[in-house]
């Protein structure tokens, strides 16, 4: 319905509504009225007719009190407001009748005085119902014509001039009374209008204000976000570099020390932990989206159980976690960080659905979908990650907003409402969905539908301790920004047999290679001042076009610029990782 009607309509509804608000006023001067008509004709009536005239006055009086009593016990509708109408004004009719019909049959009967007497009782119930059913033109007129019209006819059948000119001016007093109803009815109708349009214009304006206010608050979250994210990128790059220092320096001091009782174990220890920190900043980029996805084959039900003894911590002692994998599971295709991070906000929202402790069980399993099933898939194999709760659940209206960003029932402060449409985001984005399904009182389950793998998962674990190092003859230009990586790096494949270069930035490792200098990789950090080490690559080929390089970063999320055929190391990594790459390179094919 048009807004237009809308005003419409409400204003016809309070127009019937404010007659039959008055109808208690109107019944109870037509009884009081009535009666003292009555009792102050009765000893001048020739002909004993007021008792009749009586009996049907307080009928019909009785009638719209009925009418008044089921109108206040009805439930308002609509389409019913014509109805009411229709019953109010045959009810001011039937009154206004009794009163003119009588009022007509009565003059004859009665003397003079009596005449007056029921000619200024019959003018003022006419004034008293513009008065009071100004609002609903129909019934004023409805009684204001039934009642004065029967007089004024009497009036103009009679052969006297007088009674010629009391018939008129009955007509007359009748279309005075009229104007002034249809002016009152217009300026109640339009002050009505006004009210019910300054309404909707407040509702209007209070919605737009909310929405406003919605907008500036997804706003200031998406930049406190996107600060995070900035801030997050900001610390992973000198992480990542301390990092490889600190297990560069435990990988060289454990080779050192061989496997001397007490040492190697605090040594193996101290890698662990760093390997902790690196798992970390791994998560806290994955969280800021400031890595791209990075596909590779996984061992979901491997993934899960890794994860099991952190999930446990994070969801406490309260919280029954139950973990499964079918035996016969095969490997998705996926970023394996943004699926720890994926099952871990499920985990905490199971967690937040249980205010006094439950079950959250995940189980994985195989699953194929068809085109019917699943419409926004691609037909084929997929692996089904289930996380589900017996905690509150969500009624149909939150659960249809549930993966709307910003949308969140938590309290002010306690949550972002992010973290769904992160999962959902990040299942779609690797050529799957996410599913979910809630009752009320009965819990949640989120299904994260991933792509089958084709191939069989790599081994995950990097072996950082082994004491085996591919040793190389080979020259290398080493350029880094960073002292301490520089100079471990440079200790390191010094020690292994390479002759080692060294720049700190991307201008002095082309002055090296303008001097002349024998190189046969160039391994190069990525953000240095001035040239950033794409750049230098790019620059050092134009020299010597057989140069092989290798490019080593602790950036966050993608590479700015041409990285076509330039292979990559992110830090931290180990010595013997970086050796290992350097050989490969070395000895591939130009």
């Amino acid at each position: 319905m048009e807004p237009a009607n809308d005003v419409t309509g409400a204003v016809y509804a309070e127009q019937v509504g404010a007659v039959f608000r008055q109808l208690p006023i109107a019944v109870a001067v037509n009884f009081v009225n009535a009666s003292l008509t009555a009792a102050v004709l009765a000893p001048m009536a020739a002909r004993p007719f007021l008792l009749p005239w009586l009996l049907a006055v307080l009928l019909v009086t009785a009638g719209r009190l009925v009418l008044w009593l089921r109108y206040r016990r009805a439930a308002f509708r609509p389409e019913n407001i014509h109805r009411w109408s229709r019953l109010a004004t045959v009810g001011s009719l039937l009154t206004g009748l009794c009163w003119g019909v009588g009022g007509a049959v009565l003059f004859p009967i009665i003397p003079d005085l009596g005449k007056i007497f029921l000619t200024i009782v019959l003018g003022g119930m006419c004034a008293g119902t513009v008065v009071l059913n100004a609002s609903h033109l129909p019934t004023l007129l409805a009684f204001l014509l039934s009642t004065s019209l029967p007089v004024a006819a009497r009036f103009f059948v009679q052969t006297s001039a007088a009674d010629s000119a009391l018939g008129a001016m009955v007509v007359v007093f009748a279309a005075a009374l009229t104007l002034g109803g249809k002016h009152l009815n217009r300026i109640f109708t339009e002050a009505m209008h006004l009210r019910f349009e300054l309404n909707q214009a407040n509702l209007r304006l209070q919605a737009e204000i909310d929405e406003h206010r919605a907008t500036e608050a997804s706003l200031r979250q998406a930049q406190k976000l996107e600060a995070i994210g900035q801030l997050t990128g900001g610390i992973a790059h000198d992480f990542n570099n301390l990092m490889t220092v600190i297990i560069g320096n435990l990988e060289f001091a454990k080779m050192r020390a061989g496997e001397k009782a007490g040492v190697a174990p605090r040594l193996q220890a101290a890698l662990q932990a760093a390997e902790r920190g690196v798992t970390l900043i791994q998560r806290l980029l994955a969280f800021a989206r400031k890595q791209p996805l990075d596909p590779r084959s996984v061992d979901v039900g491997a993934l899960v159980s890794g994860m099991e003894e952190f999930l446990r911590r994070t969801l406490g002692p309260e919280i029954r976690l139950v973990a499964a994998a079918d035996p016969d599971s095969t490997p998705a295709l996926i970023d394996a960080n943004q699926l720890e991070l994926a099952i871990l906000n499920l985990a905490i929202n199971a967690r937040d659905a249980l205010p006094e402790g439950g079950t959250v069980r995940i189980d994985v399993s195989n699953r194929r979908v068809d085109r019917q099933a699943m419409p926004e898939l691609t037909p084929g194999n997929y692996v089904v990650v289930s996380i589900s709760d017996d905690g509150t659940g969500m009624d149909d209206t939150t659960l249809a907003k549930a993966f709307d960003p910003f949308f969140t029932t938590k309290e002010a402060g306690s949550g972002t409402g992010l973290g769904l449409p992160m999962v959902h985001g990040f299942a779609t984005q690797s050529g799957g969905t996410a599913r979910i399904r809630s009752t009320l009182g009965e819990g949640t389950t989120v299904e994260l539908w991933l792509p089958q793998a084709s191939a069989p998962p790599p081994n995950r674990r990097l072996d950082r301790s082994a004491s085996k190092i591919d040793r190389g003859a080979a020259n290398v230009l080493l350029c880094d920004d960073d002292d301490d990586v520089r100079d471990l790096l440079g200790e390191f494949l010094g020690s292994i047999g390479y002759t080692v270069q060294e720049a700190s930035d991307g201008e002095e490792a082309l002055r090296l290679l303008d001097s002349g200098i024998e190189v046969d990789l160039l391994v190069t950090d990525y953000a240095m001042p001035g040239l950033n080490g794409l750049e230098t690559i790019r620059q050092a080929r134009l020299r010597r076009p057989e140069l092989r390089s290798l490019v080593i970063t602790g950036h966050a999320g993608p590479l700015a610029g041409d990285i076509a055929g330039v292979p990559i190391l992110r830090k931290p990594f180990s010595p013997n990782q970086l050796a290992r790459r350097m050989t490969a390179i070395l000895a591939a094919d130009c």
